[in-house]
């Protein structure tokens, strides 16, 4: 799995739905993706690494 560090973040609040954060992540190659945070909130400048895609949907979690 790839690991990258947050560019920026932001947590969504949509009605009828749980808020969740959404990320520009940086790879090290320097592409950016656009990804779902799970667990713990990121900030900007945390290291992440990737998960398995939930529907399609690439999601990363802060490394501890």
């Amino acid at each position: 799995m790839r690991t990258a560090i947050v560019y920026s973040e932001t947590l969504v609040h949509f009605p009828a739905d749980t808020p969740y954060q959404l990320a520009l992540v940086e790879l090290p190659d320097g592409e950016r993706l656009l990804v779902r945070i799970a667990g713990p909130l990121a900030t900007i400048g945390d290291s992440v690494r990737e998960l398995p895609p939930v529907n399609g949907i690439p999601f990363f979690e802060v490394i501890s």
